[in-house]
């Protein structure tokens, strides 16, 4: 993959959760009609995905004292 010149991105915790969110949504919808096929393990991996999305997640972005460090 080529390395491009991008600069980074920082996006506050609201913005993170609903990209987490739309990913699992549509993680979730394409896994759905693949049911029959997965393992029992990863069906009971994605059974837990809606505990997860309730439970507190530490953030990824770093705060304003981390960033000028």
């Amino acid at each position: 993959m080529p390395h491009r010149n991008v600069p980074d991105v920082q996006i506050d915790h609201i913005h993170a959760d609903a990209v987490c969110q739309g990913i699992g949504e549509r993680l979730r919808e394409t896994l759905s009609t693949e049911t029959q096929e997965m393992s029992q393990r990863l069906r009971a991996l994605i059974e837990r995905l809606p505990e997860l999305d309730r439970a507190q997640a530490p953030s990824i972005v770093p705060t304003i004292d981390e960033s000028t460090q």
